[in-house]
């Protein structure tokens, strides 16, 4: 109730404007529920789980109202799986404000927005939404936008987090999240290509208090001249980690994409982020790259075997993938493998002294899709894992399993 309360504060603020000037008002709203079937998500399968099965749901409803000096925007959100709440329920707690911020037009082509809002930029490696989960990810912060008539696009975010109102002391203790954030990106952008630099700063709070700040920094060139192109990225993390470890890593990729016919577009890519030696975990230096606040999905397949949470101290990754999608009128449909290998050495758990063979194992990706209406879309998703002997080594579960996903 306090959610859909906050909800009616704010459509009555837009109402209240309107009336003192022009503006635009808008409402949107989302259904997504989605089924999945799960056998070997994530870590490799073991002979006596049973598979999963569940429909979660995201239910979105946005206002936004625009004038030539103000935007607001309201995202209200509830996050269910079927059945998880009784039928005769009173309250339960899966509603949730997604986005609540305001944007100033300070000047023609200066801006600061403030409040809570989704960050996504370039193809949402460093920072993204994280679309998949349904829950999505926000940040809390202040964000400056500054666009001149043919000049580079400049965005700068500044976060500092809290956990409540205090009278002592800045302690911050919520897993997971940066204390402090603080992130710049420059763009430049022309009717072929998009070029882009990007500096991160994220500061960590360990048990003792003490923040701990790494730095992310890099680029990434987009050329498409028609329906093919060419694009790739690069990035260096410094700094220290809430564990005390120094960082040092690295990130690479390249992508290629060529369209023969209108229809049907082919690519093939390599990804690689680096990682720390098995022989050296427990060392004073980690050369593990750690996406912070990527959407993680939309990469490395769709099982998400090397999903953010399996990032930090790893082994690495090098993910090599080919792709082929076909789309026409309301239909789509595309498929994905992949070959995957750790970056670094794997040691041998029975034998430490001996390492590993580092592929790790093969997935294939297969979706469709179908517009039902200018409303409604339709989509289906079949993945399937391989893994070899060195996946169990790092992720645990069996190979012989059938490891697959569905949803």
């Amino acid at each position: 109730m306090k959610t859909f309360g906050c909800f009616l504060l704010v459509f009555g603020c837009c109402l209240m404007a309107s009336a003192d000037g022009y503006g635009q008002l808008m409402l949107s709203a989302e259904l997504r529920p989605r089924i999945e079937y799960r056998h070997g998500f994530q870590p490799l399968a073991v002979p006596e789980n049973d598979p999963a099965m569940f429909t979660s749901q995201r239910t979105r409803m946005n206002v936004s109202f625009k004038e030539t000096s103000f935007h607001l925007g309201f995202s209200l959100q509830d996050i269910r799986v079927w059945g998880e709440v009784p039928q005769l329920n009173r309250s339960d707690i899966n509603s949730s404000v997604h986005g609540a911020w305001a944007e100033l037009r300070l000047r023609e082509g200066v801006s600061v927005k403030l409040g809570r809002q989704e960050l996504v930029y370039d193809d949402s490696r460093i920072l993204g939404n994280t679309n998949w989960a349904q829950q999505g990810r926000s940040h809390d912060l202040v964000l400056v936008k500054i666009k001149g008539n043919g000049e580079p696009q400049i965005h700068a975010g500044f976060a500092f987090n809290q956990e409540n109102e205090r009278h002592v002391g800045t302690s911050y203790t919520l897993p997971g999240n940066y204390k402090t954030m603080q992130f710049l990106l420059l763009k430049e952008s022309t009717e072929r290509s998009q070029f882009s630099l990007s500096f991160l700063n994220n500061g960590l709070e360990d048990n003792a208090e003490k923040t701990f700040f790494s730095q992310t920094y890099g680029g990434r060139y987009h050329y498409k001249p028609g329906g093919n192109g060419v694009e790739g990225s690069a990035y260096m993390q410094t700094g220290k980690l809430s564990t005390n470890h120094k960082l040092s890593a690295w990130y690479l990729s390249a992508r290629g994409f060529l369209k023969p016919v209108n229809s049907f577009r082919i690519a093939a890519g390599v990804e690689i982020l680096s990682g720390t030696n098995q022989r050296d975990f427990g060392g004073v230096v980690s050369r593990s790259f750690t996406p912070l606040s990527a959407t993680n999905h939309i990469f490395n397949g769709h099982v998400d075997y090397v999903y953010s949470g399996n990032y930090m101290n790893d082994v690495g990754l090098t993910d090599i993938y080919l792709s082929a999608d076909y789309s026409k009128n309301r239909f789509s449909e595309g498929f994905t493998p992949h070959l995957f290998f750790s970056q670094a050495f794997l040691r041998d758990t029975e034998n430490p002294a001996r390492d590993i063979p580092e592929f790790l194992g093969s997935e294939v990706d297969l979706y469709a899709g179908y517009r039902i209406n200018d409303f409604s879309l339709l989509q289906m998703g079949y993945s399937g894992m391989f893994g070899t002997e060195s996946m169990e080594a790092l992720r645990g579960g069996s190979r012989k399993e059938r490891n697959h996903w569905g949803g």
